[in-house]
């Protein structure tokens, strides 16, 4: 959670303080001699530190070039959300019925699951969703049914059909980060598949088991015991297979990767019909994906997923991408009647507007920042946290991102002194290194910070190492 310090310096007083201007001469040393080095001489390279409390910019280089973003895309679609939602919100599921219920306990019309975006709905990541379709089921035995004689459909229409971006790269979109959100979301629109290696190296990896379901084929070979673990999978949105590729260690015994769902909706009415019918409750039809509500239909109950809060936790923590999607496209359905990739930037922009930016400076195609057309400038992401610090849900936007001192996937933030705070989101694909976030130091003073590095021509533990200097001097500050 956030120190009380940090909460007080930059919701209240703190925005009022007047203290001796900051000594930024380290930090501009460290900077200068960190673009000289080869790794970064010829990369897109920009810092900008702006000190929130007395609303100036006390440290820029480049603050103004277009750079390729990534995960840090994630920080405006989120605040958005709680702007728009507010962190009391929680995405609901429902469960609704047409047709009548003889006394034989015969439903003479069909179910229909209506999703609303939940990024999270049957995931089996989390011990609450292992159950989803235990309540589901529990909920049509209550209202007394036994046989449905009809379909279950699942009711997507909340978000356009095309889940992946034309811009998304083609070696993103077969792994699970690049499934892209649906109106229903299925396991996190992934497919766990497990491998164990064969007897010898450059024998197949065997395949054995997927779920749910898919057609795989199988490229992955066996590699000596020190090899690196290196899977890729690849396949188009609504091609219900997928081709996978790479190499995994001789003596594996079992591990397992997870490739992007097509039609995440179409499987999960499957796979609930088949519980159905497996748990005594005949279905006589086939599932159907894209249903038109009929006229006359009641609802059987409402399956409540995680609060926004919770969802950004995991949406910014984790770089949750279908979480990220799912949010830019609800808020596109919110102002348009329709979840786009296009009414969710429309929406976007709006929002910056409010906030009184520059939106020159930045170009948003998506909410996840899977796409190499985005665009921002450390100076716009220095301004954009600035404003957000300024909002009601500040509390909590901050408190779900990257914890204290550290981001669990990438060891290269410095202890922080005791009486300091940081908060902090990477944004990290091939060739991109960013880092973004808060820091308050020890006079109670905020910082907003970004560090954008694009291009760099090293091994990435090179340039986490060179970023990790420059982190050590902001937070000196």
């Amino acid at each position: 959670m956030f120190s009380k310090k940090f909460l007080l310096a930059a919701i209240t007083t703190a925005l009022c303080l007047a203290t001796a201007a900051q000594n930024t001469d380290r930090l501009d040393f460290v900077v200068r001699h960190t673009t000289l080095k080869p790794a970064v001489r010829h990369a897109s390279f920009a810092v900008c530190v702006h000190n929130i409390t007395k609303d100036s910019t006390i440290y820029s280089r480049n603050d103004d070039l277009a750079m390729v973003p990534a995960a840090i895309n994630k920080l405006f679609t989120t605040a958005a959300a709680f702007s728009r939602l507010g962190p009391k919100f929680y995405f609901e599921n429902y469960l609704y019925y047409s047709g009548d219920i003889d006394r034989q306990g015969t439903l003479q019309g069909d179910l229909i699951i209506v999703g609303t975006g939940d990024p999270f709905f049957c995931s089996d990541r989390f011990p609450h969703t292992d159950s989803t379709f235990y309540r589901l089921a529990e909920a049509i035995r209550k209202k007394g049914i036994k046989r449905i004689n009809g379909h279950i459909y699942a009711d997507t229409s909340i978000f356009e059909g095309d889940m992946i971006h034309p811009s998304w790269r083609w070696d993103d979109i077969g792994n699970c980060y690049g499934s892209g959100a649906c109106g229903i979301n299925y396991n996190e629109n992934s497919v766990d598949v497990h491998f164990r290696a064969g007897r010898r190296v450059g024998d197949p990896a065997i395949v054995t088991s997927t779920h749910p379901e898919i057609t795989l084929s199988n490229q992955v070979v066996t590699g000596p015991r020190d090899t690196v673990f290196d899977i890729c999978f690849f396949g188009a949105p609504n091609q219900d297979s997928r081709l996978c590729r790479g190499i995994i260690p001789l003596g594996t015994a079992d591990t397992h990767f997870r490739a992007s769902l097509p039609q995440p909706a179409l499987h999960l009415a499957n796979d609930f019909t088949n519980y159905l019918r497996s748990h005594g409750i005949a279905v006589t039809g086939q599932p159907t994906v894209h249903f038109t509500m009929p006229k006359q239909y009641r609802k059987l109950c409402i399956d409540s997923g995680f609060n926004l809060f919770m969802t950004t936790a995991l949406t910014t923590q984790t770089n949750n991408n279908i979480a990220a999607e799912s949010l830019f496209k609800l808020m596109g359905y919110l102002r348009d009647g329709h979840g786009t990739f296009s009414s969710g930037r429309r929406f976007m922009y709006e929002y910056f507007h409010e906030l009184d930016l520059n939106t020159s400076q930045i170009n948003m195609v998506d909410g996840s920042g899977l796409s190499r057309d985005n665009r921002i400038t450390a100076y716009f992401v220095c301004q954009f946290l600035d404003a957000v610090a300024r909002q009601p849900f500040f509390f909590d936007f901050a408190g779900a991102l990257g914890i204290s001192n550290r981001i669990p996937e990438y060891d290269i933030i410095p202890p922080v002194p005791e009486d300091c705070s940081l908060r902090i989101k990477s944004g990290v694909a091939s060739g991109v290194r960013n880092f973004v976030g808060y820091f308050t130091n020890e006079d109670d003073q905020v910082f907003s910070f970004a560090i954008l590095c694009n291009n760099y021509s090293c091994d990435d533990s090179t340039i986490d190492q060179l970023i990790k200097g420059i982190i050590e001097e902001i937070i000196r500050l």
